[in-house]
């Protein structure tokens, strides 16, 4: 090749890699969404659950916290983490509520996975089929889970497996006001 060709070449390459971050940095800077924080107001929403009821955030947010709790399936960390939580949630759950919300998986993957944990779990499996709730939570790895308190503002979200600490630590900040 030509050296004013090679020339040419590397400078044309560098350019493009120069206008490719200048747009991605653009895009990223001039958006308007932005993740979902602690001190945050939760996001309303209405899901069909598993047993085919409806299930607000806002009318059990009213009298409760919320832990809102999204995994799926293939994931090792929400199998592990489920029955802890399920446990918790058998010691008492006046002033909480724990939603199980499952990133858009089909019913019956759900409950062969479901019927495959060691016991049934108490709390409601809501179906996020088109994955809304979790891009307004704007919700990553799985599992990710939420606590909002009785106010309706977000107290806690972690992205990863919860401990059973973390999981009383979630329905302390949840059951608060």
């Amino acid at each position: 090749m030509k050296k004013k060709t090679r020339k040419i070449l590397r400078i044309s390459i560098i350019l493009s890699v120069i206008i490719l971050l200048g747009v991605t940095l653009w895009f990223n800077l001039t958006s308007d969404t932005k993740a979902l924080q602690v001190g945050d107001e939760s996001i309303d929403f209405q899901l069909e659950t598993l047993n085919g009821d409806s299930i607000q955030l806002s009318d059990i947010n009213s009298e409760k916290g919320v832990i809102l709790n999204f995994w799926g399936t293939w994931c090792k960390p929400c199998r592990e983490e489920m029955p802890d939580m399920n446990r918790i949630y058998n010691e008492g759950h006046e002033d909480y509520e724990i939603i199980a919300v499952n990133v858009s998986e089909d019913e019956q993957q759900i409950n062969q996975f479901l019927s495959s944990l060691d016991e049934k779990l108490n709390f409601p499996v809501a179906l996020d089929r088109n994955r809304e709730v979790t891009k307004a939570y704007q919700v990553g790895p799985l599992p990710t889970t939420i606590a909002i308190n009785k106010n309706g503002i977000v107290v806690d979200k972690k992205e990863y497996q919860l401990t059973v600490d973390d999981i009383y630590r979630f329905v302390e900040q949840s059951s608060s006001e």
